[in-house]
């Protein structure tokens, strides 16, 4: 015999999945080709690329609060995420804050939870092992409080990202 249905609960959340995906998918691909929706009510973040010899410089301008999949995306790939990560940072962000880079949570017993990802205060206050914090000691922020800016909010998971994988974020399985 085959396997039994999976119940109510468990459609929606294969459908959320292929949704996500699908979105991330749709998402990358038009960020990466470089299409933009006309018709779209929010500002689209400008991405400028600059080629100097012999290195190139991507600055990339965002509203001072982010509220869109489109712009978390935008961000994460100009702050040097992999285009392969994209899939799972819209998962996380989608999860953590829905996109949304004024959400925090007080109630987080490690110093709280800000911004987009939801960046722990475990990883900006000073411990045994990071006296100032380790995204203090990364250059990445001077308090807390600054990780509500998107950028920062995104340069700091990246730098999280490529220190310990998706393993701080829960909701990125």
């Amino acid at each position: 015999m085959g396997q039994p249905l999976p119940n109510g609960k468990a459609q929606l959340m294969i459908i959320h999945r292929l949704l996500t995906g699908l979105l991330a998918l749709v998402l990358g691909v038009l960020i990466a080709f470089g299409f933009n929706n006309a018709q779209a009510t929010a500002p689209s973040p400008q991405v400028v690329i600059a080629s100097l010899p012999p290195t190139t410089t991507t600055t990339t301008t965002m509203p001072a609060l982010v509220t869109t999949c489109s712009q978390v995306a935008t961000l994460a790939l100009a702050e040097g995420l992999p285009p392969s990560e994209l899939e799972t940072a819209l998962r996380v962000a989608t999860r953590e804050s829905r996109c949304t880079s004024d959400a925090f949570n007080a109630y987080d017993t490690n110093g709280g939870s800000y911004s987009i990802y939801q960046i722990n205060g475990y990883w900006c206050q000073p411990n045994e092992y990071w006296p100032i914090g380790w995204l203090q000691a990364k250059g990445i922020v001077e308090t807390c409080t600054d990780l509500f800016d998107p950028t920062t909010n995104t340069r700091a998971m990246v730098a999280i990202w490529r220190n310990s994988g998706w393993l701080p974020w829960t909701t990125a399985n």
